[in-house]
């Protein structure tokens, strides 16, 4: 197994990837898809390199400007996706235990709650859509398998926001918020602790004639 599974930065981008783009696989010139040397398909959400990616960014001024780009006026013509972890719960004690092939794995139980804003051309067509998640069909499988996780059916009230857009002009955001049910696995080098001997060593003598 991965040394990690769970809801995580870069497992939630590939998730928003996935939901909006599908698996996008990389195609030759003659529209067959391109196979690494082990004969694998090559999809783009695999690698965060790939164009549509700029489109999903983390919530933070510091990551790439999408419109820093060669035509930034092409760029503000479409919809980008900002996210953000807002908060990352721990709902059970964590357990040890050991996968298929003999590693030592921990894992608890663990609630996220997740923060997507949409900005630009079609931002709030994208953002109502979180509503109609629930029902539509390979959502839960892409939680599943990105983030070994399940969405909760209730997605927070849809929020129009005056914001900066990318350092141009104030646009509309409209914020969505909701929760990942998840299981979370981490692959460990070391024994789970087995216990205290609290033994001690020696003799406990008790003088039953002495007087009060």
């Amino acid at each position: 197994m991965q040394v990690y599974t769970g809801v995580s930065f870069d497992n939630l981008r590939k998730a928003i990837y996935l939901i909006f783009f599908g698996a996008d696989p990389l195609y030759d010139k003659n529209g067959n898809i391109i196979k690494d040397k082990n004969g694998n398909e090559i999809y783009q959400c695999n690698d965060f390199k790939y164009p549509k990616y700029r489109y999903i960014v983390p919530m933070q001024g510091n990551f790439d400007n999408p419109l820093e780009q060669e035509n930034p006026e092409e760029f503000a013509k479409n919809t980008f996706v900002e996210y953000w972890i807002d908060r990352d719960t721990s709902l059970t004690q964590d357990d040890y235990t050991e996968d298929n092939e003999g590693e030592a794995v921990n894992r608890q139980k663990c609630i996220a709650t997740v923060l997507l804003r949409f900005i630009g051309k079609d931002a709030e067509t994208w953002a109502k859509s979180f509503r109609h998640l629930t029902k539509r069909q390979g959502i839960g499988e892409i939680f599943a398998g990105v983030c070994n996780a399940e969405k909760l059916e209730y997605t927070m009230p849809l929020v129009p926001r005056r914001i900066n857009f990318f350092g141009k002009n104030s646009q509309i955001a409209f914020d969505v918020r909701f929760k990942l049910y998840y299981d979370e696995c981490i692959r460990t080098n070391w024994l789970p602790l087995k216990g205290i001997n609290f033994k001690v060593e020696g003799h406990i003598y008790v003088d039953n004639n002495k007087e009060e």
